[in-house]
């Protein structure tokens, strides 16, 4: 491991419808990260920013995002295209393809009103479902900043799996899910189709699943497609969350749950006031690409952090970092106090918050 420096400060990351072929004079600000867009400024935030906050939970919110950059860096590579955000949809589209499918509105994604859907458990099925929750969107742009090219986009289209019925949460089977998601998918893919400038625009999508709406864990990616000049199909995704330390994660992943296990009890041992310490893996394709831990404590003074934060570094060699990141949130008492990632090509920031 290599080694690390601890910054004594606290960073905050800050991260309508526009012409589909250019975009005026902007500035790119390019990424500190090779692996990473650079981004067009100037930055404007989508238009339909206020769904997001009204019709997905922040756990899936930020995970969305994330991911979908992930997934689309298979199609728009870090190296020849420029990063920005929502500019195609705006909140007059979005809300449209949302809604109902009907006679007045035909890209409705939603069932049509009235209709009875099939959860496919038992005979179960759901008057007036709403299937679609959501639609976010990235573009990608090629050029300089004086003349950028909308040169391709990105979408999550988002699904509910579970809904409150009666105060009863009814689910639907994935097998129910996929086969409504790859036609609602597909559906708007044509609906771009109809946007002057966009009619062989080279499009990723990525079908997402939230899970229950109690749930602590975000949803994943179940299948995704790129269309290039109409011509495109979905294919599967396999991700799945799960709980450390839980049964899920030990049938999946027994050294991570044992590498997990000696973490937990060592910081058990070494603070007394310790509250809990709790982790959060993304696997793809069954193996872990990403693990989350949270240690929530009582500190008392910085020392203790301090020393706390060393043995945190050291007991991180005893998982298998050069497959997977990981980033370590110690909380105090509800506030954030330290925090750690581990990169997959073995490079550590710390970040300790007096």
């Amino acid at each position: 491991m290599k080694k690390i420096g601890i910054i004594l400060c606290l960073i905050t990351l800050l991260g309508s419808c526009a012409a589909p072929i250019e975009s005026p004079k902007a500035t790119i600000i390019e990424s500190k990260d090779p692996k990473d867009y650079d981004i067009l400024v100037p930055f404007e935030a989508s238009s339909i920013r206020y769904n997001h906050g009204i019709y997905t939970g922040v756990i899936d919110m930020l995970d969305i995002g994330l991911r979908l950059q992930e997934h689309a860096k298979k199609v728009f590579s870090v190296d020849e295209y420029h990063l920005a955000e929502g500019q195609i949809l705006d909140i007059y589209r979005v809300n449209n393809l949302l809604k109902r499918e009907g006679t007045d509105n035909p890209y409705g994604l939603n069932p049509p009103k009235g209709s009875q859907f099939e959860t496919g458990i038992g005979n179960i099925k759901i008057l007036d479902a709403v299937l679609v929750a959501d639609i976010f969107e990235i573009n990608f742009y090629k050029g300089s900043a004086n003349n950028p090219v909308l040169s391709g986009i990105g979408f999550a289209l988002v699904f509910n799996q579970s809904m409150e019925i009666d105060g009863v949460t009814t689910l639907i089977s994935d097998e129910k899910l996929k086969e409504y998601a790859l036609t609602a998918g597909r559906k708007l893919e044509r609906y771009i189709r109809t946007i002057q400038g966009l009619e062989t625009l080279n499009i990723y999508m990525a079908l997402y699943s939230t899970e229950k709406i109690d749930a602590t864990l975000p949803g994943h990616f179940f299948a995704e497609a790129t269309f290039s000049a109409r011509e495109g199909q979905f294919a599967d995704l396999d991700e799945e969350w799960v709980f450390f330390p839980s049964q899920a994660a030990l049938v999946k992943d027994i050294p991570n749950s044992t590498s997990f296990a000696k973490f937990r009890n060592t910081i058990v041992d070494f603070v007394p006031e310790a509250i809990g310490t709790i982790g959060e893996g993304l696997y793809v394709e069954g193996e872990l690409s990403h693990l989350k831990i949270t240690v929530n404590l009582q500190a008392k003074t910085y020392t203790e952090v301090y020393a706390l934060t060393q043995t945190i570094i050291s007991l991180l060699d005893e998982f298998n970092h050069t497959k997977y990141d990981i980033i370590v949130k110690v909380v105090s008492n509800f506030q954030t106090v330290v925090l750690i990632k581990l990169s997959i090509d073995d490079q550590l920031n710390v970040i300790i918050a007096p």
